[in-house]
């Protein structure tokens, strides 16, 4: 088809070749208005976060023998850093164990399509989700409701009144 050609052509005629081209070429994922959905689900505008950013997210092998990978994800904000290692238990179903830092007591919270699942950081900011389903993740440190038990010093450094919250964008599990 020449130049000319297209001037013969009305605006929806060139848009529905284009469409039918890039379709038959290079065809939208199956599930991505479900995907951008569950993103926009989990976006929580009302709530105050610090947005942390991926820093690093690589794939190794678990050990030398073995033949399972770990999946390892970094993110960071300007006063939290959290690093995860996700494995898979299955196809649909995988282990998170995280660390915060600088380590403190918090409340994790994994969000994927409407539904949480919950774990905490310890004093030294070690934390897991035994079983996860694979999906599209967020996770949401927040602050816990309890003080600490007796004998567990707060090292906290929030000041008195003041909430922390810090949150992931979404991510695949």
């Amino acid at each position: 088809m020449s130049e000319s050609d297209f001037s013969l052509l009305d605006d929806h005629t060139t848009y529905d070749r284009l469409t039918r081209m890039w379709d038959a070429r290079d065809p939208m994922p199956h599930d991505l208005p479900e995907t951008v959905l569950v993103a926009l689900a989990l976006d929580d505008l009302d709530a105050d976060y610090e947005l942390l950013h991926l820093v690093q997210h690589t794939r190794e092998l678990a050990g030398t023998r073995s033949q399972s990978e770990a999946l390892t994800i970094v993110f960071s904000g300007v006063s939290v850093w959290l690093m995860m290692q996700v494995r898979a238990l299955s196809p649909s179903e995988r282990r998170l164990d995280g660390w915060i830092s600088p380590a403190r007591r918090l409340r994790v919270s994994v969000r994927q399509d409407g539904v949480t699942w919950e774990s905490r950081a310890d004093a030294q900011g070690r934390f897991e989700l035994p079983r996860l389903p694979s999906g599209l993740s967020r996770v949401v440190l927040s602050d816990l409701d309890e003080p600490p038990a007796d004998g567990e010093p707060d090292e906290d450094p929030a000041e008195e009144g003041e909430t922390l919250q810090f949150a992931t964008p979404a991510f695949e599990l």
